[in-house]
């Protein structure tokens, strides 16, 4: 039905494309090329309308879905005139067949990249705890309240400009929970100086000496994001730990909703982003396409989710089994297991200072991401080059029937140029893949620690 549809669309498409170039024609007074990319634009719009209403129903974002069925538009009719042009220069086809012959790889690339392409669901991976969501508005009916010893970790690399604001947040949240019974007065944030150049260790031990929910952890170098947010982790007390970054972008009131789940029985709380009003385009966009890829790479991720979230004490033990070097927290997490939820919430602008994960940085926890949880990619290359061996056999095919029934043949042309171009770029491409795997056994068989502790404000607190 859905493919009726399609086609149907695609008939109207075609009549009010072509009312409207003669209209612009002979109304409009237009030229022959303006007229024609005109009705040509009316009848994209058209199309697409009816397809994402009525074809698929798809309640994917306008722009998004418009920009990719433009690509697919462009790839079949990219198919449709080599079919043609292939079909009339090579089997002597008058030129109206050669046309139909075109349609129908034209109405297959359209119809299956609208489907799978341009019209699919908006959020894409949707959220894996939408049943536990529902249970849990019945446990917290039934809530009874006690007091939690909690410790906050906040990775910090350069943020002078916004720590204070950071710690007067985070204490008046504690304060805040404490006097309503949720939170022990021993609960306290930890601040881990990721070998920052500016004053950040030297802002976190004054506030220290100050504030009593004040700690700091300084390791030897930078490590990297992952890294410090593990080195807190893994060196902090509490029955239930939460992560969150210092740039004051993750909404700190989800806190307490994390901690209601916590008290009904769930070991992880993510908090995830509601929307992404807040990006670019280009973000947005580049956000939505990784997550979608990963889901096809076999990773199991949290849609919108960053590195927001309560782990119990029991999460942070096990946590200490896994040792990687290659870390990638928002794909090792989900792995353990554990009752979880989910709390939403709006992520703002953040409050001052530079991000510190700019495009190359993000690509490469984008790239970590992949390799460190998919053999996909390996996989890919078998199938690559098996599909290579039969595109070989066909142009080799083809080769011998232009050469024994034609007189177009080159002599020497496909026996030298295309084996090597094609298959030295594929013999490339496989080779810096297996490489990257490789790259990654080395870094792992060297065992070397993830994090070394500099100094800490407190030795006391810390459980070492």
């Amino acid at each position: 039905m859905t493919l009726i549809r399609y086609l149907l669309v695609g008939v109207v498409n075609t009549l009010v494309g072509l009312g409207t170039i003669y209209l612009a024609m002979y109304f409009l007074k237009m030229g022959v090329v303006s007229s024609n990319a005109f009705g040509y634009g009316v009848g994209v719009m058209v199309s697409f309308v009816l397809n994402k209403k009525w074809t698929f129903n798809s309640d994917a974002h306008a722009v998004y879905s418009f920009l990719r069925y433009l690509l697919v538009l462009l790839v079949a009719y990219v198919a449709n005139l080599q079919t043609v042009l292939f079909a009339n220069s090579h089997f002597d086809l008058n030129p109206y067949l050669s046309q139909a012959l075109g349609i129908a790889p034209y109405t297959a690339i359209g119809f299956l990249g609208s489907r799978y392409f341009a019209f699919r669901e908006r959020n894409g991976i949707q959220p894996i705890l939408d049943q536990a969501n529902e249970a849990r508005a019945v446990k917290k009916a039934s809530l009874i309240q006690r007091m939690i010893e909690l410790s906050i970790v906040v990775p910090c690399y350069n943020e002078e400009a916004v720590l204070p604001e950071t710690v007067q947040r985070l204490t008046e949240l504690l304060q805040f929970l404490i006097a309503k019974g949720k939170l022990t007065s021993d609960s306290c944030v930890y601040y881990v100086d990721d070998g920052s150049r500016d004053r950040t260790w030297d802002l976190i031990e004054e506030l220290a000496k100050t504030n009593g929910f004040v700690r700091g952890i300084k390791l030897s170098r930078n490590r990297g994001h992952q890294n410090a947010l593990l080195a807190g982790l893994l060196t902090v007390k509490g029955e239930a730990v939460i992560s969150v970054d210092a740039d004051l972008q993750d909404d700190l009131a989800a806190i307490e909703e994390m901690l209601d789940d916590y008290a009904v029985g769930y070991d992880i709380v993510y908090g995830v982003r509601s929307s992404r009003k807040t990006d670019t385009f280009f973000k947005n966009f580049t956000a939505i396409a990784y997550y979608r890829l990963l889901a096809v790479m076999g990773v199991e991720i949290i849609y919108n989710h960053a590195d927001y979230r309560l782990m119990s004490r029991r999460v942070i033990d096990a946590l200490k089994e896994f040792g990687e070097v290659n870390l990638f927290l928002r794909g090792i997490i989900p792995q353990l297991g554990f009752a979880h939820s989910i709390v939403y919430y709006e992520r703002a602008e953040r409050f001052a200072g530079e991000s510190k994960y700019p495009l190359k940085k993000m690509l490469a926890l984008a790239w970590q991401g992949i390799t460190s949880f998919s053999n996909v990619p390996l996989q890919a290359i078998t199938h690559l080059g098996l599909l290579v061996s039969m595109i070989s056999f066909a142009v080799t095919i083809w080769a011998i029937w232009v050469k024994l029934f034609t007189e177009n043949a080159l002599p020497g042309w496909a026996s030298t140029v295309l084996p090597i171009y094609f298959l030295g770029g594929i013999q490339l491409l496989c080779l810096g893949m297996m490489g990257e795997y490789l790259s990654k056994i080395y870094t792992e068989t060297k065992r070397r620690p993830r994090f070394i502790i500099e100094k800490t404000t407190s030795q006391d607190d810390m459980s070492l």
